[in-house]
């Protein structure tokens, strides 16, 4: 019997036969796409999506029962997300409390309350290195002179304590050079600490360490010193053979077994060496640094470190959100679950809203398919326009009363 509304046919009917994409094309057919009449044919759309959702006794409890299971597993899943929350919560606060130290211990430096490291090992060190600066200044000029001027008879060469005064008496030029002659070392130990406060630099940067350059200035310091200890060595053999103390004249392999060479060597090279580090951590030491450099460089050291924080706090609080709209999901899952199984247990066939939509699609796809060829491109597209707007009204208007259209359909 057909439908009180013009060319409607029974849905149950026609509708088991043929596929809703077909039913679609018959019903533009038959209506000749008039958009008026498409809502009277999703109403049996509609009818037909609801006996197809309907089940027997023994499906319906295993719907249920199906529901029910997915809904203890939501509740589990939800809980695991509060429970990752809770914990993400923690950490933030607790990332939150190390900013606020730094911050704090920031301000400290920046008001002058900050360590400057212990002094004492600097205060040793300078002392030390003081020391040792006028040993080399007496060294050199001792033993530079008697490499340049020769040694005087009974002087072991490298220690002459009359070596200023001889000096004087040669004229103002060697005394400036014996006096200038031990800065060419103390230069040399300076580029060897600039050179080891650069390596230190390099390594806070991760960067590789250059050693060519500290290699080459020892070299440049052992040959000069063994030059020295050999120009020494030889003018004390002469000052023996001149003097008869002995017979054989001077060698050059003889610098092998002469020990003022070695001695030369151990009191200027190595003593230089041990100057030379020394020096090097005296100047790095943070106890000479500006004030304005130490508070520069612990701010700086607090910055990254606050800087790394953040960045933590912010992947935490990221983390949160999505703890948030994970929960919120869970919440939305559990409920229409819940009112699913109710609707089940009270014989209300609960609608999906996708499923929905699509079958209204197919229905709509085979609608359009006829209308696109039997009328022209200009003509099927205004129809097809009107009963997209009519089916969406449609749509609209049984989502709002879903309800009572899932009542009727029972």
């Amino acid at each position: 019997m057909p439908d009180t509304k013009i060319g409607i046919p029974t849905a149950v009917g026609e509708l088991t036969k043929q596929s809703l994409n077909q039913y679609g094309f018959h019903s533009a057919e038959r209506s000749q796409s008039n958009p008026s009449a498409i809502q009277g044919y999703l109403d049996n759309v509609y009818d037909q999506f609801l006996n197809e959702q309907r089940l027997d006794e023994r499906g319906l409890q295993d719907r249920i029962g199906k529901l029910k299971a997915e809904l203890q597993q939501e509740k589990n899943i939800k809980n695991d997300f509060i429970a990752s929350q809770s914990s993400l919560k923690i950490s933030k606060e607790g990332k939150e409390k190390e900013i606020e130290e730094l911050e704090f211990e920031k301000l400290e430096i920046r008001n002058g309350d900050s360590e400057t490291g212990d002094t004492t090992p600097f205060i040793i060190g300078a002392f030390i290195t003081m020391l040792l600066t006028l040993y080399l200044l007496v060294f050199y000029s001792s033993s530079g002179y008697s490499a340049f001027y020769g040694i005087k008879k009974g002087s072991l060469g490298f220690i002459n304590p009359d070596v200023f005064t001889d000096a004087m008496n040669k004229g103002g030029g060697v005394i400036a050079i014996i006096i200038l002659f031990p800065v060419i070392f103390l230069g040399l130990g300076f580029l060897i600490h600039d050179a080891l406060d650069t390596n230190k630099k390099l390594v806070a940067a991760n960067k590789p360490q250059k050693f060519l350059l500290i290699g080459l200035l020892l070299f440049v310091t052992f040959i000069a010193d063994a030059f020295i200890g050999y120009k020494i060595s030889q003018g004390v053999h002469t000052n023996e053979f001149n003097s008869g103390l002995t017979t054989e004249t001077w060698k050059f392999d003889m610098i092998y077994s002469d020990i003022n060479f070695y001695l030369v060597l151990i009191l200027g090279f190595v003593v230089y060496v041990i100057w030379g580090f020394l020096l090097h951590f005296v100047l790095s030491h943070s106890y000479l640094k500006t004030e304005s450099e130490k508070i520069k460089l612990l701010v700086e050291n607090i910055n990254t470190k606050i800087s790394h924080k953040r960045e933590e706090l912010s992947e935490i609080t990221t983390k949160i959100h999505k703890a948030n709209s994970d929960i919120m999901n869970s919440e939305n899952k559990i409920s229409e679950l819940g009112k699913d199984i109710i609707g089940y247990e009270n014989g209300v066939i609960p609608v999906n809203i996708s499923s929905l939509r699509g079958s209204l699609g197919e229905f709509m796809g085979g609608w359009q398919a006829y209308t696109n060829g039997s009328l022209g491109q200009q003509g099927a597209l205004i129809k097809i326009n009107e009963a997209i707007t009519a089916q969406n009204t449609w749509l609209n208007n049984k989502i709002a009363n879903l309800n009572l259209d899932s009542t009727h359909a029972s």
